[in-house]
């Protein structure tokens, strides 16, 4: 072997910027293999490394760093890493050579033979011999992570090294500009500030650092190395705060940045020194506190953007925190105003301004004064007795007199958020108890709230205080806090000229719910019960009490099962009047839909199967003719819930249910005479528990194969539409989780049954289902029965328009028939396969068809196929399908024409180029003539597709491309504004804005 050789060339390739990865393998694997050591190749390189011109040195040290790089540790000897990384230290002093020299300190680092000592020679090394500023970014990068790196890995040097690690970093770092190297940087500071007393020299460290703040920058767009500028701005602010020795320098010109005009400025100030009350002593910030006060009172008055206000509000409660004593205050007499002392307390800052504004005769900007003072009072138990002895009696006594109602409601906004500190701290303020008779005089915990719409906005405010009331350790006793929640629960049941006190008061026991859940199950939920069972109450005041009941159960678990529970009861035990049978069932089953897609829906659905879904089933099947003219809604959505539960259930739980079920429905399902039956309109009960299943859970049948066989042929037979909708989604379901082998057995078994049956409307639909569960699994046996209903709409079938409607089964969503909640199979790519096999063949049908309607229903089925399909998918081969999407609508009505104006839509916004030359002379008219209401095609939902299609051309094509329309589409926009729709009317304004200012009238 010759190595000169082997570095000769790799030296040539280096400069002919050739690859040399080979030559580098090579170099490793016969190092690896013994045939030459690391010093072997330090002689051979010797030539250059020593050679006198700049050039070749630093190829001499780039082969050796290529080498080291990937060099496995087990081939790098113990012994050799000392003298390498001597070697390396004594070659920093070359400046040509150090952007390879550091790469290999670095490569070498990695070793567990690099010892502290080694350490130590390259950190002195590197702050001796590197001046790091006079070279490119990458070698700035290199020393600034070989730095990190031993901070890291041998804390204990930089700790002995001390003042020297301290003062080389800052030296290091001195003029940096880049931020990917600026970044690294500002992440060392922590660490050595960690490591290192650095009181000695903590102001060159600071200097160097402080002088990036406030830094921004705009990252590069499309650069995998490029950084978050939030990112950047944390690093830096944990720098500046990593170190009480930072805090007389750093915390004047941090409250002077808090003036700046910039707000992304003013938030990083805000931010900065929110941070630095964690390190830095509270004697630092006192000495600038009633600047920096004054700046914060003046941003949270003037308001000017929210996130100002908050980080200004987050920096007073950090700030108080640190700077107020812990000593108590001495409260003052109840109903006289606090006398304050200058040397006091730092709260006066606020104190004194609050009180001004609250004793003024007319309260100006009490919100803002109430933010103040609640960022004030929750920083400490301390601070929230001085704000609330100086604040309480003031409020109290100008409540006593106040007559006006603005004034009031002031007053109580300000009192609200003193009241809020107790509940955050979770300690009650020591002055609140000898005020409770006041504050229950305030709040009137027993007052229900007046109807007029003048007094609404006062009572709201109310509200939210004996919100708080309860709310606060152990302020209110047990009697009082039901009196209290009474009152909440009656402004959220009675009806109110403004529908906000409901809202408001919803909201609040939502809250409540969540902290006091026992309290609000036994005084809450009784008044709701019986708001819903009283004689003759309105549709829209059941809606508000049932979504207050949603709310209140999805937002806290452990009033869930109470609520589901006493809903089901009132239906069960007929207090409830039938017209208000659907919506509760709606809301039980919406509720129970929504806790079974929890994390913790599987643990929780076995008891609402025992205790909410159990009693419901066995109420409709003792009374299946409820005398509701919604008889089959009820059933329905019994059924919704059912499927929903029970599909949370493990196999044998579902097997235990299954063996009565099918006891008492399977001989009606398989009959096809027995539609008087009444039990026959509860068959989607049975649907819903079967088609829920796992697949594992066995149904209670001997013969799999016939029992579907019978259902198709009863399906077939029957005159009621429920049986057969019934028995098509359990065979459905059943082929579908089905294994390959059986599935094909199933299929075969119930088209042969089919066959024997007269053909009909039946026929049809069976094999709509059929495609459903079979093309969703990716079974070929799908794409049959897609051919097979394509061919009935091609040649004309007098089933034609049941054929191309009925695709709408295949893909749309169903309540629990083939779904992934109820554990069907949707193998990966099944949409992908099903557009790129059947989208095709419409396309071709409809260019070779002549007959208008075998036209339209291709249209309609293409509509289908589309609408359920993914963007990603459906941007593929688009092209082909937009000239028959602009047929669509035209030619159909209802959903299917908006389904069509959508899909134009999803083009227009996603690749707009590929209509260009279609927009103006084609689009444009045909969605114009969209936009009229007299005609009974353009449904509200087509109408409100249209104008959202509308509102997006402008945007994406330029003014010279549909300028010819634009006269046109403004005289269209002008009558949709007067739409008989109020929401077709508010859309029709905006595309008209839109249209309206995109070029020159």
């Amino acid at each position: 072997m010759d190595i000169q050789r082997l570095v000769d060339a790799y030296i040539i390739g280096l400069g002919d910027n050739a690859d040399n990865s080979s030559l580098r393998q090579t170099l490793i694997n016969h190092i690896v293999k013994g045939d030459m050591s690391l010093l072997e190749l330090v002689q051979a390189l010797g030539s250059y490394l020593a050679s006198e011109e700049a050039g070749r040195r630093s190829k001499g040290a780039h082969v050796l760093s290529d080498v080291l790089t990937e060099l496995p540790e087990s081939a790098i000897p113990a012994q050799a890493t000392t003298r390498l990384v001597q070697f390396f230290c004594a070659r920093l002093s070359d400046a040509t050579c150090v952007p390879h020299v550091l790469a290999s300190i670095s490569a070498l680092q990695r070793l567990s033979s690099f010892t502290d000592q080694c350490s130590v020679d390259v950190l002195r090394a590197l702050f001796k011999e590197v001046h790091v500023q006079s070279f490119q970014h990458s070698t700035r990068s290199t020393a600034y992570k070989l730095l990190d790196q031993i901070i890291q890995s041998h804390p204990q040097v930089a700790k002995m090294m001390g003042d020297d690690t301290v003062l080389g970093f800052a030296q290091m770092l001195d003029g940096e500009k880049d931020p990917r190297s600026l970044m690294i940087a500002f992440q060392i500071i922590p660490k050595l500030a960690k490591l290192v007393d650095i009181k000695n020299n903590a102001d060159d460290i600071f200097d160097v650092v402080f002088c990036y703040f406030p830094i921004t920058f705009k990252n590069r767009e499309g650069d995998p190395s490029s950084i978050s500028p939030e990112l950047l701005k944390s690093s830096l602010r944990a720098a500046i705060t990593c170190s009480a020795h930072f805090g007389e320098m750093a915390i004047k010109p941090l409250v002077e940045k808090t003036t700046a005009t910039s707000q992304s400025v003013k938030i990083d100030a805000y931010e900065t020194l929110t941070a630095a009350t964690q390190t830095y002593s509270p004697e630092v910030f006192a000495s600038e506190m009633e600047v920096l006060i004054e700046q914060i009172r003046e941003d949270v008055v003037m308001a000017s953007d929210e996130k100002v206000v908050n980080a200004a509000l987050d920096t007073l409660e950090a700030v108080y925190s640190v700077v107020s004593p812990a000593a108590p205050l001495t409260s003052s007499a109840a109903g006289q105003t606090p006398e304050i002392d200058e040397t006091t307390t730092s709260l006066d800052y606020v104190l004194k301004d609050a009180i001004f504004q609250l004793t003024a005769e007319e309260v100006k900007n009490s919100d803002q004064v109430g933010k103040l003072l609640l960022a004030a009072a929750r920083s400490s138990a301390y601070n929230c007795n001085v704000v609330s002895d100086a604040v309480l009696p003031i409020v109290v006594e100008r409540l006593g007199s106040a007559e006006v109602l603005t004034l009031r409601r002031e007053l109580m906004d300000v009192l609200n958020y003193v009241l809020s500190a107790s509940c955050d701290i979770s300690r009650k303020a020591e002055c609140l108890e000898a005020d409770k008779d006041n504050l229950l005089n305030i709040y009137r915990l027993d007052a229900s709230v007046p109807l007029d719409k003048e007094y609404s906005f006062l009572h709201i405010t109310r509200l939210k205080g004996i919100t708080l009331l309860i709310l606060m350790p152990q302020f209110l006793d047990k009697n009082e806090t039901s009196l209290a929640l009474q009152t909440i629960s009656r402004a959220a049941i009675e009806r109110n000229e403004d529908e906000n006190v409901n809202k408001e008061a919803t909201h609040l026991l939502v809250q409540l719910s969540q902290s006091n859940p026992d309290q609000v199950q036994t005084t809450v939920l009784p008044m709701f019960f019986t708001a819903l069972c009283e004689d003759m109450v309105a549709v829209h005041k059941i809606a508000s009490l049932l979504n207050a009941l949603g709310a209140i159960g999805v937002a806290a678990s452990k009033v869930l099962l109470p609520i589901l529970d006493g809903l089901a009861s009132v239906i069960t035990t007929g207090s409830l009047a039938l017209s208000h049978y659907v919506p509760t069932l709606t809301t039980i089953r919406k509720m129970i839909e929504t806790t079974a897609a929890t994390t913790n829906g599987d643990t929780v659905c076995p008891e609402l199967m025992t205790k909410v879904v159990a009693p419901l089933l066995s109420w409709i099947s003792e009374s299946p003719d409820t005398g509701h003219q919604n008889q089959h809604s009820i059933v329905v959505e019994i059924a919704k819930a059912t499927a929903a539960v029970f599909s949370k259930l493990d196999t044998e739980t579902q097997g235990q249910y299954l063996k009565p079920v099918f006891d008492r429905y399977s001989a009606i399902a398989l009959d096809p005479d027995n539609t008087s039956d009444p039990l026959c309109q509860l068959l989607p009960l049975y649907s819903a528990l079967v088609c829920a299943c796992t697949p594992q859970t066995k149904l209670p049948v001997e013969d799999l194969s016939r029992y579907l066989g019978g259902l198709a042929s009863a399906a077939l037979k029957t005159t009621s539409a429920v049986h057969r909708d019934v028995s098509f989604e359990i065979i459905a379901a059943t082929i579908n989780k089905a294994n390959a082998g059986t599935r094909g057995e199933l299929t075969k078994s119930v088209l042969e049954c089919a066959d024997k049956v007269e053909s009909g409307v039946a026929h049809i639909l069976l094999r709509h289902w059929l495609a459903r569960a079979l093309v969703n699994c990716n079974d070929k046996a799908g794409y049959e029965c897609v051919r097979w209903l394509l061919g009935q709409i091609t040649q004309g079938s007098m089933y034609s328009t049941e054929a191309a409607e009925g695709f709408n089964i295949i893909l749309g969503n169903h309540d629990w028939s083939v779904t992934p909640a109820t554990h069907g199979v949707f193998k990966l790519l099944s949409k992908q396969r099903f557009y790129a096999t059947v989208v095709p063949e419409i396309t071709s049908s409809f260019k070779s068809a002549s007959d208008d309607k075998i036209k339209a229903n291709l249209l309609v089925v293409l509509t289908h196929s589309v609408q359920h399909m993914p963007k990603s998918v459906l941007m593929s081969g688009i092209e082909d399908v937009v000239p028959l999407l602009l047929s669509a609508i035209r030619l159909t009505s209802g959903s299917l024409k908006a389904a069509s104006i959508r899909t134009i839509t999803m083009v227009v916004l996603e690749t707009p180029d590929t209509l260009m030359s279609k927009v103006s002379s084609s689009i444009i008219p045909l969605l114009i003539g969209s936009l009229t209401y007299s005609d009974a095609a353009n449904t509200v939902q087509v109408r409100q597709a249209t104008l959202d299609a509308l509102s997006l051309v402008p945007e994406k094509y330029a003014y010279s491309v549909i300028h010819g329309a634009r006269r046109d589409v403004l005289r269209a926009l002008v009558k949709a504004r007067d739409d008989r729709k109020r929401l077709v009317r508010a859309d029709a304004v905006k595309a008209y804005n839109k249209w309206l200012n995109f070029g020159d009238i």
